[in-house]
């Protein structure tokens, strides 16, 4: 897949000293005054080619931009300063707590699987409750959930998320306190400590802690984001900018970081280094696009109406080390998953009128109508089900050297049987990201069944007939439709709520998925969407998304987490060992995808047993259930044999997965 570069172009430069002045003089204040306007929860914006078990990025209280903006200027009146405005009290603008904090965006602190039973009940009744905003009721249910598991660090991070969103932060500090001395090493509860605290407008506090988390962990980009808005309360516009672009160091396409970037240095009245900032922002993430951002960039001559950011020539004057250095500007332009906003979208505080809503609209692609191969997306902003979403079961033959059905929607979870209802032997595969298997060698009347866990597109091939393509396409949680031969599609009675809407087609390249996917919220009144989009492709052709994970380098990282787990655990140490081993399977062996690969090359069963005999040796190094004398020997033993088995199915995997026709 081809990736575009970023244009740069000498003319731009060379008009910043006169725009500068007029930018100075016209938009500080409108762009200030448009920016904290703008307090919301992120879109959460996830093409089809970014669906991973990653970590859950967050999203921030507010933007470091001075809150309570006077009314705009009406045009006999000069707006104010960037000065002016940021002598405003910030504490003026109260936040919505209790939507910000319950955003999925915003990362919660989750219960081990090792808690007692009951503590996990009482635990997922709290959080229940919580979110539903019965405090009290959730407040006794985390009392027993301490008093049953009173050495959990995990029980009081999670104790004090729900009392940050009520905003009794000193509740929450306590909990959160409590947690840390359990276990001071655990970056999740320290960053969540610091969020506390930036929450609560305590710049030193949060301050304090994002240091800490990154001692513990330097890459977390994250950390670098929200230690530099903890240093915008206390407007420390040098440090709020510094660790702006460490977090751009770390994490290039994250488009927060550039928006923050941009707003810092605009309140600085560095508008050239704003600039290319603020049109990466907009080319990540298509909510950035803000009518004052745009107003900004059209006047220092960046934006033309009718011509995308992606478009516009750009010519940053980068310090040394920035993230705009040159040999850091980003060559690839597909759309990719913004970590998070703390700006409002326009039309966002419109109000609920009608608990459903009707959608419909017409997808053309290159100008021509999409034929009934589309599918239109409606994915939970929550990633959660919506009402009476089920799994289905779908059969898949191979006749007369096809795939009947050529192409089908199913919905996350679902089992695909396929038949080989042919005389030739066939043997299906698929090398799509988080769907890769190779179901060997199927002859006549036999069967093998799957099932599909990772949304997404699954582009089905047998090698041994190269001209057998068919597709599946895995939706993720939430509403799906499907296109007609004019393109046109139809949602009727969905919930009425913030979705993600996107469209894939097995035609489009990836990056095309990508630069058309749109936030919306749905309030009972009819809405009418339509995609108009221009592609290289052409028609009839398929385009797969290709995984390119590396599962040898999995294992290796597996290896390194379960051996030091054991060497934690042979120091004394009682917490690191089970995170460790948490580590490796959750992170590594599952949501690297090894797991589904196997699961799906060769039976679930053996999938399972792998993970079983990695989990036996987290609970050994925990102390859990433990039956028998456990040596380091022993571990390392276990370890060993776990690996070699890994590294055996990953042999098979490659040979798999990389068919000879």
């Amino acid at each position: 897949m081809s990736k575009n570069k970023i244009r740069h172009t000498e003319h731009v430069s060379k008009s910043f000293p006169v725009l500068k002045s007029l930018v100075g003089v016209l938009l500080t204040g409108g762009l200030v005054w448009g920016l904290v306007s703008l307090f919301q929860p992120p879109s959460g914006l996830v093409p089809y080619n970014k669906f991973k078990k990653t970590e859950v990025s967050v999203d921030a209280p507010e933007e470091s931009a001075p809150a309570n903006p006077p009314k705009p200027a009406s045009p006999a009146q000069e707006p104010e300063s960037f000065e002016q405005l940021a002598q405003n009290d910030p504490d003026k603008n109260a936040l919505d707590m209790t939507k910000a904090v319950s955003d999925p965006t915003v990362p919660q602190p989750k219960p081990p699987i090792d808690l007692p039973r009951e503590t996990l009940e009482h635990i997922s009744k709290g959080m229940d409750l919580a979110e539903q905003g019965k405090y009290e009721l959730a407040e006794l249910e985390f009392e027993k959930a301490a008093d049953l598991s009173p050495n959990s660090p995990e029980v009081f991070s999670i104790w004090g998320a729900a009392l940050r969103m009520q905003k009794k932060f000193k509740g929450a500090n306590r909990r959160f306190a409590r947690a840390y001395e359990l276990a001071p090493e655990d970056e999740e509860i320290v960053f969540n400590w610091g969020m506390s605290r930036l929450f609560e407008k305590d710049a030193d506090g949060a301050i304090d802690l994002f240091q800490k988390t990154l001692k513990l962990n330097p890459k977390n980009h994250l950390a670098y984001n929200y230690l530099g808005k903890s240093y915008g309360l206390i407007k420390d516009y040098p440090n709020e900018e510094a660790n702006y672009a460490k977090a751009l160091e770390i994490k290039e396409d994250f488009a927060q970081g550039h928006f923050n970037l941009g707003i810092v240095r605009s309140l600085q009245k560095n508008f050239e280094g704003a600039a290319p900032h603020f049109t990466r922002a907009i080319e990540l993430d298509k909510q950035y696009e803000k009518p004052f951002v745009v107003q900004f960039l059209t006047a220092m001559g960046l934006k033309k109406k009718g011509i995308g950011p992606q478009e516009a020539n750009l010519k940053p004057s980068p310090k040394k080390g920035d993230a705009t250095e040159p040999s850091k500007v980003p060559t690839d332009e597909t759309a990719k998953k913004a970590e998070g906003s703390d700006h409002k979208m326009e039309g966002s505080d419109s109000k609920v009128v009608k608990p459903v809503t009707n959608l419909k609209g017409k997808i053309t692609i290159n100008s021509l109508p999409a034929d009934g191969r589309g599918v239109v997306i409606l994915e939970t902003k929550s990633k959660l089900k919506v009402p009476k979403q089920s799994e289905q079961s779908l059969k898949v033959y191979q006749r007369e050297l096809q795939f009947e059905p050529s192409h089908s929607v199913v919905m996350i979870g679902s089992r695909v049987t396929f038949i080989n209802d042919d005389r030739e032997v066939h043997n299906i595969y698929s090398k799509s990201s988080g769907n890769q298997f190779n179901l060997g060698a199927m002859a006549a009347g036999a069967s093998r069944e799957i099932r599909l866990e990772t949304p997404g597109p699954v582009i089905l091939r047998c090698n041994l007939h190269k001209d057998m393509m068919g597709t599946v396409f895995v939706v993720p949680n939430g509403y799906y439709a499907q296109t007609n031969a004019n393109g046109e599609y139809q949602f009727d009675n969905v919930k009425s709520q913030e979705y993600i809407l996107e469209f894939w087609h097995p035609q489009l390249y990836p990056e095309d998925v990508g630069n058309n996917v749109k936030s919306i919220k749905l309030t009972g009144k009819d809405e009418n969407i339509d995609f108009k989009i221009a592609s290289a492709s052409k028609p009839g052709e398929i385009h797969d998304l290709v995984d390119a994970t590396d599962y040898n380098v999995v294992v290796d990282n597996i290896e390194k987490e379960m051996l030091q787990a054991i060497q934690d655990w042979d120091k004394g140490k009682k917490f690191m060992p089970r995170k460790r081993m948490l580590k490796a399977i959750t992170q590594y062996y599952d949501g690297e995808g090894l797991k589904g690969a196997i699961a799906k090359s060769f039976s679930e069963q053996r999938s399972l047993k792998l993970e079983q005999a990695m989990d036996e040796i987290r609970k050994q190094v925990s102390g859990i259930g433990v039956t028998e004398k456990i040596t380091t020997a022993s571990l390392n033993f276990k370890a060993e044999r776990v690996l070699v088995q890994l590294r055996s199915n990953v042999k098979e995997l490659e040979q798999r997965l990389n068919p000879k026709p």
